[in-house]
């Protein structure tokens, strides 16, 4: 698909003109049929920094067309143009905005859509990315957003992020900045089941078996490195409280042998 100017249009823009097409309406019953095609990508992320009535019909319609409508609304109530607008972007599935903005929500479809698509190919429901732009009011953009981080591991979601480049290096420049966390070494809770655990020790196990065959052999003469250590596991609630307990009560035996020339690790408070 293409736009106006003969380049190709943004996923973002694909997706509203397939899922919704042009709005078409009259100003007067009797009056010439009018037609909103789909707004540019970048004109709905100007959303985030748009007011007023006027300037929103500016970045839906076109300004040509938006000196029409706003002519013909020049002697009624603000609030007649205001439904029509809002009837523009309901049609197009942008009247309530996500919490993260749309420059950001603009962004994220147009750069990783077609694996959003893919992966919600192989999920349960049957949901498309259609349905935000069709039922807009009750299926808002934020259950999207909510919706990305459960997407499969291995799917085309993750492997799109993790083949980005250019995320890559804002992610790295803002951990750098301290404005994000860096990735924690250890897996996530989410999907660790009693079979990846023995899956995991099975590894772990025939490391060591490989380790002690090749530091028994008389080539190597004892010099086969370390012996492997543990994979690492995820960190649940327990182990934190466990180690917080242990120490505590390091803490407690060291100020009792030491007095006060010990200086407590933590402060105590309930777990």
């Amino acid at each position: 698909m293409t736009d106006d100017n003969g380049s190709a249009a943004s996923y973002f823009e694909t997706l509203l003109d397939e899922a919704a097409g042009p709005f078409v309406f009259h100003l007067d019953e009797d009056g010439p049929e009018l037609v909103v095609e789909v707004p540019d990508a970048a004109d709905v992320a100007d959303l985030d920094s748009t007011g007023s009535v006027h300037d929103q019909l500016d970045l839906l319609v076109g300004e040509h067309l938006a000196d029409v409508i706003a002519e013909h609304y020049a002697r009624r109530p603000i609030s007649e143009l205001a439904d029509l607008v809002d009837d523009i972007r309901e049609h197009f599935g942008i009247l309530i905005p996500p919490d993260t903005g749309w420059a950001y929500l603009v962004h994220e479809i147009d750069r990783y859509g077609d694996a959003i698509e893919k992966d919600l190919f192989t999920m349960p429901g049957d949901e498309r990315l259609y349905d935000w732009v069709r039922d807009h009011p009750s299926n808002p953009w934020n259950r999207l957003l909510r919706l990305l981080p459960a997407f499969p591991e291995g799917g085309w979601y993750y492997a799109a992020i993790a083949d980005d480049d250019e995320r890559a290096m804002q992610r790295l420049e803002m951990e750098q900045r301290g404005e994000l966390p860096k990735p924690s070494k250890r897996p996530s809770l989410v999907g660790w089941t009693n079979e990846r655990e023995l899956l995991t020790e099975a590894v772990e196990a025939l490391a060591q078996i490989v380790h002690g065959v090749w530091g028994a052999s008389p080539k190597f003469k004892g010099k086969g490195g370390k012996p492997p250590a543990r994979r690492p596991r995820p960190q649940t609630a327990r182990d934190r409280a466990e180690e917080y307990q242990a120490l505590v009560e390091h803490d407690d035996i060291s100020s009792q042998v030491l007095g006060s020339r010990y200086t407590r690790r933590i402060k105590t408070q309930e777990v």
